[in-house]
């Protein structure tokens, strides 16, 4: 089995459960350079929109892998080493994908571009948006997100607001708190505002649990977490807290780990708990792959509160 160009995983997620990533910008084309960002920290922040990845190139992977898969993840999630929204064929993309799977179809937006009439309409398509909402004043907004310098949060909430008004899927926001960033009363106060005018399914609360782009970027404690839910709540907001990846294991002997490892860990560091959760193995024979990997220089251990996580060398 060689490895995939497009396809991942199936990646442990803290909001969707395991989900078949497919990967449609290259590292590191994104509008932000977020300090927490687990890909890395983006070299140049461009608005541009163009096919980064060919859709016809990512659909015939989809099409003739999918199978192996089905069985393995709970949904399909349409991300990127970026900002997905940034590939100009994602209206291709999704349509293409949902004519082979009748699984869900996520995708994960940092909701920079919302405001671009094509990118608006191919989110209205899938089954599930998941878009960031970190902050919500500029200067918070700079100091988290580090934007490409046309982008202003006033854009991004008039547009999502209006979006999701309009949407008929499941509209998940994710918010993920930096210890003395974007974690202040005053933020929050503005967050639950903001939010109180936005029609979702469900806000969640995270912070930082694979090693960050930038070592300033530090994680809220647990209790944060959850007196911050309580105000949310308290205030009509409805929010929980998402936590470390589990789910039920499903043995498979066709899948070939010595591939599928590294393509996990491209996209994303991960531990071996979260290894022996996204392919049914056990402790043993994750660790086993990942000697072979490691004296084959492919992946390497990283140290990160107080877990080993994996990624690619």
């Amino acid at each position: 089995m060689s490895e995939y160009k497009y396809l991942f995983g199936p990646a442990p997620s803290r909001r969707l459960g395991r989900s078949l990533g497919i990967n449609i910008v290259p590292s590191k084309i994104c509008s932000l350079d977020c300090l927490y960002c687990e890909v890395g920290k983006t070299k140049t922040t461009t608005m541009l929109r163009k096919p980064y990845y060919k859709a016809d190139n990512i659909i015939n992977e989809f099409k003739d892998n999918f199978y192996k898969f089905e069985d393995l993840c709970d949904m399909v999630t349409v991300t990127g080493a970026g900002e997905p929204t940034l590939n100009s064929e994602l209206d291709k993309i999704i349509t293409g994908i949902k004519k082979y799977t009748s699984k869900p179809c996520a995708i994960l937006t940092n909701t920079t571009t919302i405001n671009i009439p094509e990118v608006y309409e191919s989110l209205l398509k899938f089954d599930i948006v998941v878009p960031s909402l970190d902050a919500v004043n500029n200067d918070v907004f700079k100091a988290v997100n580090l934007p490409e310098k046309s982008i202003n949060t006033e854009n991004i909430i008039s547009y999502l607001e209006k979006f999701s008004k309009e949407y008929k899927g499941k509209l998940f926001i994710e918010i993920l708190f930096c210890k003395n960033i974007n974690d202040s009363e005053n933020h929050i106060k503005e967050l639950i505002n903001v939010l109180k005018n936005i029609k979702y399914d469900k806000v969640q609360l995270g912070t930082i649990h694979r090693p960050p782009a930038y070592s300033n970027a530090a994680p809220v404690d647990d209790e944060f977490l959850l007196n911050t839910a309580k105000k949310f709540i308290s205030s009509g907001i409805k929010a929980e807290v998402t936590g470390g990846f589990s789910s039920v294991y499903k043995n498979s002997a066709s899948l070939d780990l010595i591939d599928l490892i590294p393509a996990l860990l491209k996209m994303r560091p991960c531990t071996v708990h979260d290894m022996c959760g996204v392919f049914g193995k056990d402790e043993n024979e994750i660790l086993d792959t990942i000697n072979i990997l490691t004296a084959e220089n492919k992946i390497k251990a990283e140290y990160y509160n107080n877990d080993t996580y994996y990624i690619t060398v």
